[in-house]
């Protein structure tokens, strides 16, 4: 700050040392300018604060923030009353069956009377083979408190909270289901739970082409508030196929139908769409997922095996990304054959898993049961093939 004082000491150096004069216009100069681009900051921000634009961003990042703290509320079933100890309520498990035509039935269990190899629904008839390919279900399983954000293949997304949509009563039937229209031509690709959002470190998009995409928290945030994440592919006939929640040095797994599989370390990964694997022209991603601190990594295929390995056998593409066929789950044997995955997951032996297959059966299993079992329990005689799996 230039003082009077300053401007006096200024004076009498130059009386006493003259040749001194161009050091003090230099400084004076350097400084005017420095006053001159901040005056220019301070204008612009006035500006702004006039015509509401900062008032705008102000209140974006405090809708933001208090959706984020509604949102973490909500894991611990509600606000405590004051002078309360804090109470979790009563969690239930859900599992939502969801296809590209935005419909979604939901299922509700009681966590504490699950058990493996139990029927959690059945649909009214078979799931056609006309029918499962104009309508291919998925699978989520998630608490009754989640959040959940609907991402279509556009990049649109829309937030719904788990307990709004309607809980299926009797047998299963897509005539019941919760509908989140598509707009005009798109369709829904995956429904991911991001209730847990603002304790993670960043978000990865996949593709089913393979491309993955990192999105650091806050502007994961920021997309959700905007209601676009983006579609995160490369090529137009490309699909998003998960939005995977990780930690700071966490590790993403990708999964593809043909049994190939892809270990990317989240910290060397790109903010921008990237193909990350070599797929056939035939083959595509089923699954990404986290690994976290879990021990397994199941991956399950159409004709119900269950194939288990400890999460060192893993191995992390060098450079963060890798245009490789990635690591195989079976044998080029078994692939000729047509055996496919459907999912994959890491899981402990604790975590429960939920099959639906082409009869229509929705079925849980205990990880530790269906891992040591290897393989998924079908009636004999029948061809029935597995469709969908998802752990929670």
């Amino acid at each position: 700050m230039i003082t009077p004082e300053k401007i006096e000491e200024w004076v009498r150096e130059l009386e006493e040392r003259p040749s001194s004069g161009a050091i003090l216009v230099r400084y004076v100069a350097n400084r005017l300018r420095d006053l001159a681009q901040r005056n220019e900051e301070l204008l612009a921000e006035n500006i702004q604060l006039r015509t509401g634009k900062k008032v705008e961003e102000y209140e974006e990042r405090i809708a933001n923030l208090q959706y984020q703290l509604e949102l973490l509320k909500r894991q611990l079933g509600g606000e405590p009353a004051e002078d309360t100890p804090t109470q979790v309520s009563p969690e239930t498990t859900n599992i939502f069956l969801y296809n590209p035509l935005g419909e979604v039935l939901r299922i509700e269990q009681n966590t504490d009377q699950l058990a493996s190899r139990m029927l959690a629904g059945r649909f009214t008839a078979p799931l056609r083979e006309e029918e499962i390919s104009r309508r291919i279900p998925r699978l989520l399983v998630t608490g009754s408190h989640e959040e959940l954000l609907f991402l279509f293949n556009t990049g649109r997304t829309a937030t719904i909270p788990a307990a709004d949509i309607p809980v299926c009563a009797g047998a299963l039937d897509w005539k019941q289901a919760f509908l989140e229209e598509p707009r005009g031509a798109e369709e829904l690709a995956v429904i991911s739970a991001i209730g847990r959002m603002s304790l993670s470190d960043s978000c990865i998009q996949s593709s089913r082409r393979g491309c993955v995409k990192k999105m650091m928290r806050s502007a994961f945030e920021s997309y959700v508030a905007r209601n676009y994440v983006g579609p995160g592919v490369r090529q137009s006939k490309d699909q998003p196929l998960e939005l995977t929640l990780c930690g700071k040095n966490d590790q993403v797994v990708l999964a593809s139908e043909e049994g190939f599989t892809l270990t990317l370390e989240t910290a060397g990964l790109s903010y921008t769409a990237e193909e990350t694997i070599r797929l056939n022209p035939t083959d595509h991603m089923v699954s990404s997922f986290a690994v976290g601190n879990k021990k397994l990594v199941v991956f399950l295929t159409h004709n119900g095996k269950a194939i288990s390995r400890e999460v060192s056998w893993l191995k992390p593409a060098a450079g963060g990304t890798s245009k490789t066929r990635g690591q195989p789950v079976f044998s080029e044997e078994r692939r000729k054959t047509g055996t496919r995955v459907v999912g994959a997951a890491a899981v402990d032996e604790s975590d429960w898993g939920a099959v639906l297959d082409s009869a229509g059966n929705l079925t849980i299993y205990q990880m530790g049961d269906l891992a040591g079992a290897g393989s998924v329990s079908r009636a004999a005689g029948t061809d029935e093939e597995l469709l969908a799996f998802a752990v929670f």
